[in-house]
């Protein structure tokens, strides 16, 4: 990848990153988030997309599995404990996006599969 490249794909998901947090910050219940499922999703789907093209893979890996959980509240409804744990990925993202220590990503996955168990592909 070149550097301009890898530039411009950085300011994207910092930018998706900014547009998450200013979304949810607004989400204090799960009600709120099923009613900006479909927003966080399309800038979660983006990120997915970018983070590994760019080295970034525990950034894409939280955010295929916060896509897996907002395709699942979108076409099920609210779910019960999706807003604790959509607005805490995003701020694991940004952590690990700007390298703000370690991340155990296979811990992660495991807590989310045992708290979500209705939602397939986890």
């Amino acid at each position: 990848m070149s550097d301009e490249f890898l530039k411009v794909a950085k300011q994207e998901i910092q930018s998706e990153l900014d547009e998450l947090e200013r979304i949810t910050v607004h989400c204090n219940d799960d009600e709120r988030i099923f009613k900006n499922s479909q927003s966080i999703k399309e800038h979660i789907h983006k990120i997915r997309g970018l983070a590994p093209m760019i080295g970034q893979d525990e950034v894409g890996e939280i955010a295929t599995t916060s896509d897996y959980m907002l395709k699942y509240i979108i076409n099920k409804g609210p779910l019960s404990g999706s807003c604790s744990a959509i607005t805490k990925m995003i701020d694991d993202m940004k952590k690990v996006f700007h390298g703000l220590g370690s991340y155990d990503i296979s811990n992660f996955k495991k807590t989310v599969r045992e708290k979500f168990p209705q939602i397939p592909d986890l």
